[in-house]
């Protein structure tokens, strides 16, 4: 198994790492990782004017913050993880149901547990800094047409939120039977 690259960087604080995800080392082990399918129910709203969001994970990791701009989505998960998601995106991984502002979660994504055992950051899909614990997950988009593909999204989780979010795609999908 190849040696993953992790580098510091000068202008945080020296117990975060920064990940280059976009290396081959980590496209080989996403490749390897299990499937996962989204689980449950989310709320969702479109935004009609650019908004300021912090993504706070369970255990009060400030995971990002951005200037959202008007159009996209802010996805509220089970846990009570929001984050943003461009329109198009959202409509292809969540479905519609009976009761307004909530929608089926249909993504899936392959994740691993961080392997540093350290704070990490890295420079998330969306342009910036996304920070995650010890115990966080990187994952990818999983698409289920192109199985063999690996994502160039790849993102930080919290655990408690990868938990809540995620379960192992036998198991959701033998649920929804």
């Amino acid at each position: 198994m190849s040696e993953l690259k992790i580098q510091t960087s000068p202008e945080q604080n020296l117990q975060k790492l920064e990940l280059d995800l976009s290396t081959e080392e980590w496209t080989e082990k996403l490749a390897e990782a299990p499937v996962y399918a989204k689980k449950g129910m989310v709320e969702a709203r479109i935004l009609t004017e650019d908004e300021q969001l912090d993504t706070v994970l369970a255990d009060g990791t400030v995971e990002t913050s951005r200037t959202v701009p008007a159009g996209e989505v802010i996805v509220t998960n089970p846990g009570g993880e929001k984050y943003a998601i461009e329109r198009e995106k959202f409509e292809k991984r969540y479905d519609t149901t009976v009761e307004e502002g909530v929608y089926r979660a249909k993504g899936m994504a392959r994740a691993v547990d961080n392997p540093t055992g350290q704070d990490i950051q890295i420079m998330a899909p969306w342009g910036e800094l996304q920070y995650g614990g010890p115990d966080c997950k990187i994952a990818t988009v999983f698409d289920p047409d192109n199985p063999n593909e690996v994502g160039s999204d790849r993102y930080i989780i919290g655990r408690q939120e990868f938990e809540d979010t995620y379960g192992p795609i036998e198991e959701v999908l033998a649920d929804e039977v």
